[in-house]
């Protein structure tokens, strides 16, 4: 008998013995085949995860607020919330800083219960994020909503946000509101000359913008213009690394009449949290006429008697 002949008898003999057995594995090792496709190419399920921290700023993680102040911070933002939400006005305006007082609401309650009356119209909910803190600032966005599930609101779902933040004021700690981030006053910011004497008293900084309260007086017997937006940059504030023009001088000219000291603000953009400290605020274009106010309304540089610059260094 050929070789090859008594292999498929031995082959078909034992096929016919052990066909059952050999079945059932088949049916076993396809059977996982079937599931091991299936495990891989089924939909990976998909896990909600929650990374929300209100304690972790959006700005620096790393300039996160001590952990021995997040509680008292967020409890002081939380009873200042709800005072305001219950229209406890003197309780919530006890809260701010005096310089918030006077700068956003002039030391008037009444002026701080219309912009609760304008902001809490009914009973609302919050969310709070922290943003950025410097300087022992913390600054937080806070998201006021209509809170739905009390009022039954089905339409016309109101949101508003501003910044808040909270400040450390004679070893205690309170909230300045709607943006405003404090008061620095200045000791002996000055220059002065023949032609003009220009102090510079203080800045108020909101998130965006600083404001300087300048006193300028005119030792003059002439008109002497110092800026009315007909030309650029006439006054900037300098940042080491870039400057920044004065806003709406056009809408606030700074013209002086012979021997006149007045009071003005001075707005640019600066954000509180940039990092740039503003060395000089330059006076670029000056421009002095003799005493014919007409003249020196015009503004020309042409008309002037003399034009010059000054700048004044912001460095204390």
């Amino acid at each position: 008998m050929e070789p090859g002949t008594r292999l498929l008898l031995a082959l078909r003999k034992f096929f016919k013995k052990n066909w059952k057995v050999i079945v059932i594995v088949a049916v076993i090792w396809i059977g996982i085949i079937i599931i091991n496709n299936y495990l891989k190419n089924r939909p990976k399920e998909i896990t909600l995860t929650n990374t929300y921290n209100p304690d972790t700023p959006v700005i620096d993680s790393s300039e996160s607020i001590p952990n021995n102040k997040k509680d008292e911070v967020n409890l002081l933002i939380d009873s200042f919330f709800n005072y305001c939400n219950t229209k406890q006005y003197q309780n919530a305006y006890n809260m701010l800083t005096e310089d918030c007082k006077n700068y956003m609401y002039s030391n008037s309650i009444s002026e701080f219960m219309e912009y609760v009356d304008s902001v809490y119209t009914n009973t609302k909910i919050y969310n709070l994020q922290n943003y950025s803190n410097t300087e022992e600032t913390y600054i937080y966005n806070i998201t006021i909503l209509d809170d739905i599930m009390s009022t039954g609101t089905t339409g016309g779902y109101q949101t508003y946000t501003e910044k808040i933040s909270i400040i450390d004021e004679n070893g205690t700690l309170k909230i300045s509101n709607q943006g405003y981030m404090g008061k620095k006053s200045f000791g002996n910011l000055f220059s002065e000359d023949n032609y003009l004497k220009i102090k510079i008293l203080n800045k108020n900084m909101s998130y965006k913008r600083e404001e300087y309260e300048v006193e300028i007086s005119n030792k003059t017997d002439g008109y002497i213009l110092i800026g009315n937006g007909q030309t650029a940059n006439e006054i900037t504030l300098n940042l080491g690394d870039q400057t920044r023009p004065a806003l709406d001088i056009v809408n606030n000219n700074i013209l002086l009449a012979p021997g006149q000291t007045g009071t003005y603000y001075l707005l640019f953009d600066k954000y509180y949290d940039d990092g740039k400290e503003p060395k000089e605020m330059n006076f670029n274009l000056i421009r002095v006429y003799e005493n014919n106010e007409k003249l020196a309304s015009e503004g020309l540089s042409t008309n002037a008697e003399t034009t010059y610059s000054m700048n004044i260094s912001l460095t204390d």
